[in-house]
């Protein structure tokens, strides 16, 4: 049996939250990829760091930085590296020492990529799957691995490597990813009247 508290992220029920936490087994933080880590955030990231319960990242909204911001696909790569990055800032100042080993990152597969109002998560896990099902000998677990970080594909020569060294080379999140959400956002935009 699955118990899901839904609780508001408002400023005013943070001391809700916090009460809540004690009988949670997880925590799925939701964080608006645009608006980043809000004041009430970093203090339910805070209780939960403290009471050491397990938490997962859910960055949504990312519809907003192709629809609304109009982010070109590398610069709405580092805008959701940012927004990481900030989570683990406030987690790491939370427990001095501990922060490492409670660490969000994708290639850990606690932190998943949405949009609520589209109806779309995904890990990078589930997005690796995806291709394995369209194209069959991948390896999910080692590509997966590579859709995250300073990894780049050339698809020249359909080689990963750790360097940007040829022109044509991307981050691979931005190549097998963001580029496909842009085309199809871009494709779907074009047909509405």
């Amino acid at each position: 049996m699955v118990n899901i508290i839904d609780t508001p992220g408002h400023v005013n029920f943070v001391d809700e939250v916090a009460c809540s936490m004690r009988v949670a087994d997880g925590i799925v933080l939701v964080v608006d990829v645009v608006e980043g880590v809000m004041v009430n955030t970093e203090q339910i990231i805070k209780y939960a760091v403290n009471e050491n319960i397990p938490m997962t990242l859910v960055l949504n909204k990312v519809d907003r930085l192709i629809l609304e911001l109009k982010l070109p696909p590398t610069d709405a790569y580092f805008k959701l590296k940012h927004t990481i990055e900030e989570v683990n800032t406030v987690i790491e100042n939370a427990a001095p020492g501990r922060g490492e080993s409670m660490r969000l990152s994708p290639e850990k597969g606690n932190i998943c990529f949405a949009s609520a109002s589209m109806g779309w998560c995904f890990s990078l896990a589930s997005f690796a799957k995806m291709y394995a099902d369209t194209y069959s000998g991948i390896n999910i677990a080692e590509f997966a691995k590579r859709l995250w970080g300073n990894i780049f594909y050339n698809p020249g020569t359909r080689k990963f490597t750790r360097k940007s060294m040829e022109t044509k080379s991307r981050r691979s999140f931005v190549h097998f990813i963001l580029e496909p959400l842009y085309k199809l956002y871009s494709h779907v935009s074009s047909r509405l009247p």
